[in-house]
């Protein structure tokens, strides 16, 4: 990856979500480098305009890759799985700055195999606005992958 150069037109950094799990999520679980086009942030700890978005010449016009921590909906239900926290908060001041909505779900399907290796979920970033949740310009593909699922990667 590392071979590339910005005068090389045409090239460009546009996975499929299954080479996405495959490629790049399978090497991060194991501890291993994924090469430099996907990287850790907790993108829910601000609101999407003002995370460091990654500036590579090889990524799509406002397209960016993140691998984030999930954080439990509810400390009673830690590790039972299907509720993600996706509110932002802010900055330590408790104001609830918005939330990431789930729009649609959607199964990735090994092309080899026809096995499921993990979901896409289509989010939408929302503000609060006087108590009344208000649509943002802000969209993003998440790829959970449940922990039964790594072990086969």
């Amino acid at each position: 990856m590392s071979n590339y150069d910005e005068e090389d037109v045409g090239i460009h950094f546009d996975p499929t979500d299954e080479e996405l799990i495959k490629s790049y999520l399978s090497l991060k679980l194991r501890g291993e480098a994924c090469g430099d086009f996907i990287v850790m942030m907790d993108v829910y700890a601000k609101e999407p305009w003002l995370l460091n978005h990654t500036n590579n010449p090889f990524l799509m016009e406002d397209a960016w890759y993140y691998f984030t921590p999930k954080k439990q909906a509810s400390e009673k239900k830690i590790g039972c799985g299907k509720n993600s926290k996706r509110r932002i908060t802010g900055d330590n001041d408790g104001i609830d700055r918005g939330s990431w909505k789930q729009n649609f779900k959607e199964n990735i399907i090994d092309e080899e195999t026809g096995n499921i290796i993990g979901t896409k979920e289509n989010l939408t970033y929302t503000t609060r606005n006087k108590k009344k949740l208000k649509r943002g310009d802000g969209t993003s593909a998440l790829v959970p992958v449940p922990v039964a699922n790594t072990a086969g990667l």
